[in-house]
């Protein structure tokens, strides 16, 4: 069959920032080679990756600081004895974009990984294909589209965060409390998170006594030039712009290039820029920003809770900074890898369970009924299924158990977020919990 030349040229392309990115990964812990530094990558450097006397899991994450703490939760695991004997063996991969985080997920499901954590809705979509075929589980913290409660997915999708269904409620009440009537929702073109804020937004707001006047939508990876559809958003004439961009940095181009416009009002955030700091950084002027930026998400964990500041305590020491938004549901998907790898294993009698195995175990450890464990005691969490007890895994981000699609229920945080124009961060002070379902 003769090859398509610019399909081959593409492929190339994408490849070779594959494997800068892969080699980067490789110098700040991610995988298990262990190579000197020198080493020439091989052909195909997610397959090295895999270690053959391990646990293998893997994650597409879609930030350094998720990568972050998947590698620290890896860490704690192998410090309190592994998983069924073995080193657990983390290959936490950051996906730059779609087409990306395709060819990784593909990646290390050929690789042999049994378990996968995916970042980001498109991207569970994308891969759930790949990953019902193999009977591979996928544990998600920042995936809120709807579809994933619905979607034929053979009870493989997981979510530790909320489904935009609970999220946009709570997002367009902090608009409406702040006075706003008139909504336009800008969204990525084509994107499964943007289509699920969209079309929860606008009932949720209009039940409140608000009126959306308006959607606009950006072509997917479009990072600059946003004149045209920002003249579509001002024509609107809203008194409030609730910003869908999936992208946190892109997001905030937007803002930047609506400078000139002097918009008066707000602008309002969803869990993909509200308490981002990546956001903030990208603001050219936040003091610009007249009518403000304010936002939800239940995107961190509790504060008040043991496993959180335990968690929180932990991250600072280990990477010098604070944990951002989606690393605690992100923590607590590797634990519940690990505790369900183990019960899988002690149910099958293998020291390496497949995918459906571990699936069968993820409720056993998640839900109760069973002892309460936790994660900065996860070596006790570790000995308890492996004596056949029952347990119930109480994150750092909240303690939630998951109903038969594979959503959260339970007591969830949800923080509040204001811009601080001056100090160029967010304010997070403000924080409540939401039982679920409602």
């Amino acid at each position: 069959m003769p090859s398509n030349t610019n399909t081959a040229s593409s492929a190339r392309r994408r490849a070779l920032p594959l494997l800068a990115a892969l080699a980067l990964l490789a110098a700040c812990g991610g995988g298990g080679g262990g190579k000197d530094a020198g080493t020439p990558l091989p052909a195909n450097p997610i397959q090295a990756m895999v270690d053959p006397n391990a646990i293998n899991i893997g994650s597409v994450g879609w930030r350094t600081s998720t990568r972050d703490a998947v590698l620290l939760a890896a860490r704690q695991i192998n410090e309190a004895g592994g998983v069924l004997g073995k080193r657990l063996n983390a290959i936490a991969l950051v996906a730059r974009d779609n087409d990306e985080a395709q060819t990784m997920g593909q990646q290390l499901l050929d690789a042999g990984v049994q378990i996968l954590n995916v970042s980001t809705s498109t991207r569970v979509l994308n891969l759930l294909p790949l990953a019902r075929a193999k009977g591979v589980p996928i544990l998600t913290e920042s995936s809120s589209s709807p579809t994933l409660s619905t979607v034929a997915d053979d009870d493989l999708v997981y979510r530790i965060g909320v489904s935009d269904v609970d999220a946009t409620p709570v997002l367009a009440k902090v608009a409406f409390d702040a006075g706003k009537r008139r909504a336009v929702v800008v969204v990525n073109e084509g994107d499964a998170f943007g289509a699920g804020l969209n079309s929860l937004f606008t009932p949720a707001f209009q039940d409140l006594g608000g009126q959306v006047v308006r959607t606009v939508a950006i072509p997917f990876g479009l990072k600059s030039g946003f004149d045209a559809y920002l003249k579509q958003v001002f024509e609107a004439k809203p008194d409030v712009i609730l910003n869908g961009i999936l992208a946190a940095d892109i997001a905030a181009n937007v803002l930047n290039e609506a400078l000139p416009y002097n918009y008066p009002d707000l602008w309002l955030l969803p869990g993909t820029a509200a308490g981002n700091q990546t956001f903030v950084d990208n603001l050219a002027n936040p003091n610009s920003i007249a009518g403000g930026a304010s936002g939800s998400a239940a995107t961190i964990g509790v504060y008040g809770s043991a496993s959180y500041k335990a968690f929180r305590s932990a991250y600072i020491a280990q990477y010098g900074g604070e944990p951002q938004d989606f690393t605690a549901p992100t923590y607590d998907v590797v634990m519940v890898m690990a505790l369900a790898i183990e019960r899988a294993g002690l149910a099958s009698g293998s020291r390496n369970p497949g995918g459906l195995q571990i699936r069968d175990a993820l409720r056993f450890v998640m839900n109760g009924p069973g002892d309460k464990v936790s994660p900065q005691d996860i070596g006790a969490a570790l000995a308890a299924v492996k004596q056949g007890r029952d347990i119930d895994y109480s994150g750092a981000y909240a303690d939630i158990d998951w109903d038969a699609r594979g959503d959260i229920v339970g007591p969830v945080p949800f923080t509040v977020f204001q811009l601080d124009r001056a100090a160029r961060r967010w304010d997070a002070s403000q924080q409540i919990i939401i039982h679920l379902p409602r």
